[in-house]
């Protein structure tokens, strides 16, 4: 695309994995404490950016201090979204706390400013995602299943795959509609048969050891595996618990790796307070 970004067509699926965030009221700036390494706590974390965005569009009511404080547990540099998903919470949090009174379109608006994957934060627990990601269509939860992610202790830049990426040598897309018919009739297995992602062969020539736990995941009794994003997690999807369970025990026994068991989620109110609910 002209804005150096690609059109892309992708499903969004949230997880029970999930950073927590405590805003404090202060009389100083707003501030950021992590203290994750590797995790900045200035202006380079979108935390900070989703505050500053605020700050500028409306400098008249942002004049309150307010001190963050960010546990993270989900891995940086996975393709996971939790940073995405930290802004997102940034915005509706302080929205109450310094009482701007933004409708959910103002926040989608400032949401894509910070972020393809942030404005999906603010819409559904699963959407369709066109164009850099931030055109969505919110679908019909299906039945909660249970996913196993494997995260490989490698934190791989967004923009790095993304520049190598050649549509020439990708084979043909799968028509992502057939997903999404599966998703609708919550049929798992042949949800599985049909997931793709076309950044994985570029990080698999480079972390070949991802594509090995992809292999490892799909032998421990997954109806599906794909690396989630641009990597380098790599994710299954299971209908029985005990199976999933069983899974994250064996593929955990490796300390090269960090793995979760997680399901997925149907509805906001799970892991955001009422009160915060837009």
């Amino acid at each position: 695309r002209e804005d150096g970004f690609h059109d892309l067509e992708t499903i969004f699926q949230m997880v029970s994995l999930y950073d927590r965030m405590e805003f404090v009221p202060t009389r100083a700036e707003v501030t950021l404490k992590c203290g994750k390494p590797g995790i900045p706590e200035g202006e380079a974390n979108l935390v900070m950016q989703a505050a500053r965005l605020l700050q500028t569009r409306y400098p008249d009511k942002t004049n309150q201090g307010v001190l963050i404080r960010l546990e993270k547990n989900i891995p940086f540099g996975a393709g996971l979204a939790g940073g995405s998903g930290n802004a997102a919470g940034t915005l509706i949090a302080l929205n109450r706390f310094w009482n701007l009174g933004l409708k959910k379109v103002d926040l989608l608006q400032l949401a894509a400013k910070l972020g393809s994957d942030v404005p999906f934060f603010l819409m559904s627990p699963i959407a369709f995602g066109q164009g850099r990601g931030d055109q969505l269509t919110p679908l019909r939860a299906m039945e909660k299943f249970h996913v196993v992610i494997i995260y490989p202790n490698i934190s791989i830049p967004t923009n790095w795959v993304y520049s190598c990426l050649n549509l020439k040598l990708t084979k043909k897309e799968k028509n992502i509609s057939i997903l999404r018919k599966f998703l609708s009739l919550s049929d798992i297995s042949q949800l599985g048969v049909f997931l793709e992602n076309n950044l994985e062969p570029i990080v698999f020539q480079r972390y070949p050891e991802i594509l090995e736990l992809k292999e490892e995941l799909r032998g421990s009794g997954a109806r599906g595996v794909l690396m989630s994003g641009s990597g380098s997690a790599v994710f299954g999807i299971f209908t029985d618990s005990v199976v999933a369970e069983k899974a994250q025990e064996a593929l955990q026994k490796n300390d090269n790796r960090t793995v979760f068991l997680t399901h997925t989620v149907e509805q906001f109110s799970e892991f955001l307070p009422e009160m915060l609910i837009i």
